[in-house]
């Protein structure tokens, strides 16, 4: 009797290992994606927050304003509104690929 494997085993192993990598790159390839996503959604947050400020309290106006902030392009936007005998501002800020990605208000 011999030892060893024979090539149908050999193939159902092959077959395994590869279905494994395969999951394990597609898995990658999402975490690379939502890491993306993520850091352009806290980009868009930090921009809009320092454009309401800029907005509310420098008396700045933003229509369609193109921002670079660490190598990514975002675009901010201001509007306001009279509601009720308030002054509310709104910013919005995204990434041209992604739109808008956060909005923020402001009441005074």
């Amino acid at each position: 009797m011999r030892s060893g494997f024979t090539l149908l085993e050999v193939l159902v192993a092959v077959f395994i290992v590869s279905l494994s990598f395969g999951a394990f790159l597609i898995l990658a390839g999402r975490s690379a994606s939502s890491s993306d996503e993520l850091l352009k959604v806290c980009l868009s947050t930090l921009e809009a927050n320092n454009a309401l400020n800029e907005a509310v309290y420098g008396g700045k106006l933003f229509k369609e304003e193109e921002v670079e902030l660490l190598g990514y392009q975002l675009t901010v936007s201001q509007d306001f509104e009279e509601l009720m005998g308030f002054r509310v501002v709104k910013v919005s800020c995204g990434t041209p690929d992604r739109g808008y990605l956060v909005e923020l208000y402001e009441v005074k």
